[in-house]
């Protein structure tokens, strides 16, 4: 496996496993210029943020997507709790992407949205 294809795995196990098990909003996840790139932001601002985590478009019907609008404070209220979790997560899952690429390290590292909180990795 040469190291596009190798970093490509890299960027869908760390993003995909954001989504799945942090609820993280991954936008994108991609190689680019030799480097891994997952876009994501922490936090949960919406219902629909926290059932479909990703997904640009809505995925509610119209009813419920207006029911969802009007939730979204109470769905913030919980980001005290919640942002913590997902910065822990967001760490652990890169530490995992270094192990297992242990050769990738630095083009894994490079350009994370939210390297502050890789430090010492």
């Amino acid at each position: 496996m040469n190291n596009g294809m190798e970093l490509e795995a890299a960027a869908r196990f760390i993003g995909l496993r954001l989504r799945k098990w942090g609820r993280i909003h991954v936008s994108q996840y991609k190689e680019k210029y030799g480097t891994v790139r997952v876009y994501c932001y922490l936090g949960w601002y919406s219902f629909h943020g926290i059932t479909h985590p990703g997904h640009a478009y809505r995925r509610y019907p119209k009813w419920l997507w207006l029911v969802a609008l009007k939730t979204g404070s109470l769905v913030r209220m919980w980001n005290w709790l919640v942002v913590p979790y997902q910065e822990w997560l967001y760490r652990r899952i890169y530490e995992q992407a270094v192990k297992r690429w242990p050769h990738l390290r630095r083009e894994i590292l490079a350009d994370a949205d939210w390297y502050e909180l890789l430090k010492g990795l």
